[in-house]
C-alpha cells in the first residue's frame, strides 16, 4: 500500500509506562464523563465491555458480531452450557476487537494515515462491483444496517490499517530457507508416508429382510437366507474361473455395479480408508485373488477382489517442498503475530468488563 506515510514511533520508557497506566486508571474511572451528553447517554445504553487506552469498546459492538453464532448455539445448547458457550464466543469477539484497536492505535501513534483518495476509490469499487454502480442502492443498504457514511468510511480505513500493519509486522518478516524446509521434512517424516494402497473391486448382495425355511440335511426345518445362497453361488463361479467384472455387472447391488464392481484404490487409514470391517479380508490378498463371502452388520454380503497393490512409501521431499513451505510460513506467521500483539498489549492500558 503505497498510500501510507509513516514516522518513527517514540518508544516509551518503563517509567513513562507506569505513569501512563496510572493516568489511564483515572481516565477509566471518569471515562463516560469525558464524552458529550449525547455520547454519554449512548455509552450508558450500550454498556462498556472494555477500555483500550482511551478507546471504549461496547457490548453493542460485540453483539453485532456474535449474533449469528449465538443463534446457532441456541439451536444446539441450553441452560448453563448455552450460557458458557455464548460467554466464550463473546470473549473471543472482545479479544479480537481489542487486538484490532491496538493495531489501529499503534499505526496512528507512529504517524501513519490513510488518504481520503484511497477511501473514495475503495467505496467507488464497492459500489461498482457489489451494487452494479447503483449508489442509491448502496446508501439504502447502509441505512438498513444502521450505518452512517462516516462510520462506513471509518471501517474502510480501519480495515486498510489492519491489513497494512499485519503485512508489515508479520508477513514481510517471514522468510523460509531451504534448510527450514528440509528440517521440517525430516522432523515430520511420518506425515509424508503414503499408506499401503489396494485397488479393490466389490460384489455386494443385500441380505433378505426375513429368513426363509427349508429342510436341512437332518430332515428338520431350518432358517436360511436365500440372498446368502446367491452370494455363495457367485463365489463358486469365481472359484471355477468366472470373470469378476461380469459377475459384478450381473449380480451386484452396489452403486459401482456398472463399472464391474470397481471401487478403486483404498487404504487402511486416511482419506481413502475402506471400512474397517473389510480391510482385514484384503490385507493379505494378492492381485487376482478374492475373498470369501463376508457378512456385514449393516445388512449386506460382500465379495472383494484385489486388482493391484502399492506398497507403503515415503513421498520425496521435492514433491512436497511447496506444501511444506506454505506450512512453515503459516506456523511462523502465527508465532510472529502473537509476539507482535503481545508487544502491543505490553505497552497499552487494557481493562475488560466482560
Amino acid at each position: 500500500m503505497g498510500f501510507l506515510a509513516e514516522k518513527v514511533a517514540v518508544v516509551r520508557r518503563p517509567s513513562h509506562l507506569c505513569r501512563l497506566a496510572a493516568a489511564h486508571l483515572v481516565i477509566w474511572a471518569g471515562v463516560i464523563a469525558l464524552f458529550a451528553p449525547a455520547a454519554r447517554a449512548q455509552l450508558l445504553a450500550d454498556g462498556i465491555a472494555a477500555v483500550v487506552n482511551d478507546k471504549v469498546i461496547t457490548y453493542v459492538q460485540i453483539n453485532q458480531q456474535v449474533g449469528e453464532t449465538e443463534k446457532l448455539l441456541r439451536q444446539n445448547y441450553q441452560g448453563e452450557e448455552l450460557f458458557e458457550r455464548v460467554k466464550e464466543a463473546k470473549l473471543n469477539v472482545l479479544r479480537a476487537l481489542i487486538e484490532r484497536e491496538l493495531i489501529i492505535q499503534d499505526f496512528k501513534k507512529s504517524g501513519g494515515f490513510i488518504p481520503e483518495t484511497y477511501t473514495n476509490e475503495r467505496i467507488g469499487d464497492i459500489i461498482r462491483n457489489e451494487y452494479g454502480g447503483d449508489r442509491v442502492a448502496f446508501i439504502k443498504t447502509l441505512y438498513e444496517r444502521g450505518v452512517t457514511m462516516a462510520k462506513y468510511r471509518d471501517e474502510i480505513q480501519d480495515n486498510a490499517i489492519v491489513g497494512f500493519m499485519r503485512n508489515k509486522n508479520v508477513i514481510q518478516t517471514v522468510l523460509v530457507s531451504p534448510y527450514q524446509i528440509e528440517q521440517y521434512y525430516q522432523q515430520n517424516l511420518r506425515l509424508f508416508v503414503q499408506d499401503q494402497q489396494v485397488k479393490v473391486s466389490t460384489i455386494v448382495i443385500r441380505k433378505a429382510l426375513f429368513p426363509s425355511q427349508r429342510l436341512g440335511k437332518d430332515g428338520k426345518q431350518e432358517s436360511y437366507d436365500p440372498q446368502e445362497e446367491i452370494a455363495k453361488e457367485i463365489l463358486y463361479k469365481l472359484d471355477t474361473g468366472a470373470d469378476f467384472t461380469e459377475l459384478a455387472k450381473s449380480y451386484s447391488e452396489g452403486s459401482n455395479k456398472d463399472q464391474g464392481g470397481e471401487l478403486g484404490w483404498v487404504t487402511q487409514n486416511g482419506k481413502l480408508a475402506i471400512r474397517s470391517d473389510l480391510w482385514s479380508y484384503i490385507a493379505n490378498l494378492q492381485p487376482g485373488q478374492h475373498s470369501d463371502v463376508i457378512p456385514t452388520s449393516d445388512g449386506y454380503y460382500y465379495i472383494l477382489q484385489v486388482e493391484d497393490r502399492k506398497q507403503s512409501e515415503v513421498t520425496p521431499l521435492e514433491s512436497v517442498r511447496a506444501q511444506i513451505e506454505q506450512t512453515v510460513i503459516s506456523e511462523t506467521s502465527q508465532l510472529r503475530q502473537q509476539e507482535w500483539l503481545d508487544s502491543l498489549r505490553a505497552k497499552a492500558f487494557i481493562k475488560m468488563f466482560l
